[in-house]
């Protein structure tokens, strides 16, 4: 058995705590609504109950706070309010039970609808809350409350929809003045704007003083005119609407809390029964002013963070570009070395097959040359370079590679998948699989124990919409925005090179596509895959190639190792090889002679002449010409450029067995006894 820490204490003790802190949030609240539902106001004023209810906007939140806990709280304090009221004891007791109903049918609806805590930093959020917190207040406290109360007058209500509607009235005004203040303080301070706010001090004090001289204004000077009095009532939404635009929603929602409470101070000093007519405009100012800035700090707040994510994606994306234009520099050279390197291993092979130390040295060599071709592949894929041949496929056959290696996964893992079948991608299926690959890695490693991966696919437009998601420990806010970036890695130094998710990402570019990545604390990761959508095109019947003729094939390539390598194999297969340092060598060999070449290789980067300007060159005098091109990725390839059955691509790096393959598909079987 494990020691307990004596320190933590028994289990027992731990609940004994846990059980006095609930009970302890019980009564605060109890005491709190009681407090808010009978603020004490002078004699003769209606609007403690009708205008402005401040326990409506307690009830409201409450649960998002608490929890469940919360509907004792409520019932205690509602029972204490109504007993000391003008209701008797079953009434008081029913009473309370309904002012507790609405806000908990509220609650569990928006619990039901998957928001078990709204964020009104977003409209939607805001809109919802507001939507079934009016629907709780019209349904329980408003409607059957005012039925229950009248009941228990002697003389009854003399217009009972009338009565009700102005509850239904105050209870949403204060929830929409003090609500959203009680639930935007459960959330962290927001963080850095990405503008500066000069002194917000002053601009605060600045906005609170305009604000309080319009609304109190008319009060202090008794001798302006109604007119005057009503404009600068009015003039309170400039100020209002300043302060959702430049303090954001906690500002605001701070903001309206105090003008709601400053607003019926002025009627407290005012010290008279509001006339109807001032008493319905009073209500819809206070709501209209409310949500019109409410909704406004709201969508400024979002359309904040939309241009802050697409700020840090352009910087993401310049940082991509400067590491692609490095690693694509190094990935032309050590393709070319790497290429000469094992086609040399396997030569070495050929010749020391006899000696059993010399095939166990060229082993280990070719041990560390594969391991360097694996870093170069990554270079590759942050090279931001396209590939030089997509294929239109079914969407499962893109997938098959990738779901047959998830037949390996740990027992602890739940992998499912929802692929609709007729589906068709336009891409290259390798860097699909290894996309994929990196995302699955992710997943496995933020799932220690049991958990579910899920992969889902569905059609948009032109896009066809890949999601990976796991339910694992989630990325914090601050790792999911840097998790792209190159070298950027949560890990102990020295266990993870902090590539991953940023070649995950370069692969996503040269597919045709995008990456997007959402996360939640505690939650678990969902990463989006953007693929184009393309429809299966029925496989074209493949002419034969032409037969050999003079045995003569035009070789060139700005590496000279590459160079010696292709023509000694060549040539032990009986071909004469004319070699060429750059481009523009390899069209003058070539015009001295169109009709003395059964094949060209040719490598895409060269000096002097780019690769696929030969090619189209080559093409206008022998379109029948066989061409094997030879390189990595590039950026600069023309669309178009391998289509045809007399193209054959080889990516570097190759091996001996690869170069012969591509060229067995372009009909060079050459006997090597045939003379040349």
């Amino acid at each position: 058995m494990t020691p307990l820490d004596p320190a933590a204490g028994s289990p027992l003790e731990a609940d004994h705590r846990v059980g006095w802190r609930r009970i302890r949030a019980v009564l605060v609240l109890a005491l709190l609504y009681l407090g808010a539902g009978r603020i004490p106001l002078p004699s003769g004023l209606a609007f403690q109950a009708y205008l402005f209810w401040p326990a409506a906007a307690l009830a409201y939140t409450a649960f998002f706070i608490l929890g469940a806990d919360a509907a004792w709280g409520l019932l205690l304090g509602g029972l204490l309010m109504n007993l000391t009221g003008w209701l008797p004891w079953p009434r008081a007791l029913a009473m309370a039970a309904l002012q507790t109903l609405g806000p908990l049918v509220a609650w569990r609806i928006l619990v039901r609808l998957g928001y078990p805590r709204p964020d009104l930093r977003k409209s939607g959020d805001l809109l919802r809350w507001l939507g079934v917190a009016s629907l709780g207040s019209a349904v329980f406290s408003a409607g059957l409350g005012t039925l229950l109360v009248g009941g228990a007058l002697p003389q009854g209500f003399q217009n009972p929809l009338a009565t009700a509607v102005s509850w239904f009235f105050g209870d949403l005004a204060a929830i929409l003045c003090l609500g959203p203040a009680l639930l935007l303080l459960q959330f962290p301070s927001p963080a850095a704007r990405p503008w500066r706010i000069p002194h917000p001090l002053s601009e605060g004090t600045a906005i609170a003083t305009l604000s309080l001289l319009c609304l109190l204004g008319g009060r202090i000077h008794r001798d302006l005119s109604p007119d005057i009095r009503l404009a600068l009532q009015f003039a309170l939404v400039l100020p209002t609407l300043w302060m959702a635009l430049r303090l954001g929603p906690r500002g605001t929602a701070g903001g309206i809390a105090l003008l709601s409470l400053a607003f019926l101070a002025s009627l407290w000093i005012d010290g008279r029964v509001l006339p109807e007519e001032a008493f319905r405009f009073s209500q819809l100012y206070l709501l209209v002013l409310a949500l019109a800035a409410l909704i406004t700090a709201a969508t400024a707040e979002e359309a904040r963070v939309a241009r802050q994510a697409l700020g840090l994606r352009d910087l993401q994306t310049q940082r991509m570009e400067a590491v692609a234009t490095l690693a694509g520099g190094l990935v032309h050279e050590f393709n070319n070395q790497l290429t000469v390197m094992l086609g040399n291993l396997d030569r070495f092979r050929d010749l020391a097959a006899v000696s059993p130390e010399a095939l166990g040295l060229a082993g280990r060599l070719e041990g560390a040359a594969l391991s360097m071709e694996g870093t170069v592949r990554h270079l590759k894929a942050l090279s931001h370079q396209a590939p030089l041949r997509t294929f239109t496929l079914p969407l499962e056959e893109a997938l098959a590679p990738f779901l047959a290696g998830t037949g390996g996964l740990p027992d602890r893992i739940s992998f499912e998948t929802d692929l609709p079948a007729g589906l068709g991608v336009g891409l290259d299926p390798e860097l699909l699989r290894q996309a994929l690959q990196i995302l699955l890695a992710n997943s496995l490693e933020a799932l220690p124990g049991r958990g579910r991966i899920r992969l889902v696919a569905w059609p948009e437009e032109s896009w066809v919409h890949l999601v990976l998601e796991d339910n694992g420990r989630g990325m914090t806010p601050e790792v999911l925005r840097r998790a792209c970036d190159p070298y950027f890695s949560t890990k102990p130094f020295g266990e993870g090179r902090g590539l991953g998710l940023s070649i995950a990402f370069s692969l996503a570019r040269q597919m045709g596509g995008w990456l997007s990545l959402d996360s939640t604390p505690g939650l678990g990761t969902r990463a989006e895959l953007g693929l184009p959508l393309r429809q299966p095109s029925e496989p074209a019947s493949v002419p034969l190639t032409p037969p050999l003729r003079t045995g003569r094939i035009l070789l060139a390539d700005d590496e000279a190792s590459i160079r010696e390598l292709a023509r000694e194999v060549l040539e032990e297969k009986g071909f004469a090889v004319v070699e060429a340092p750059d481009g523009q060598a390899a069209l003058e060999a070539f015009e001295a002679n169109p009709a003395a070449w059964d094949l060209a290789i040719l490598d895409l980067v060269m000096p002097r002449l780019h690769g696929s300007e030969l090619v189209a060159r080559i093409e206008r005098i022998r379109p029948d010409l066989p061409i094997l091109l030879i390189s990595g990725y590039s950026a600069e390839t023309k669309p178009g450029l391998l289509d045809g059955p007399l193209r054959r691509f080889l990516a570097k790096p190759f091996r001996l067995r690869d170069f012969e393959e591509a060229l067995e598909g372009l009909g060079l079987t050459r006997d090597p006894d045939r003379p040349t």
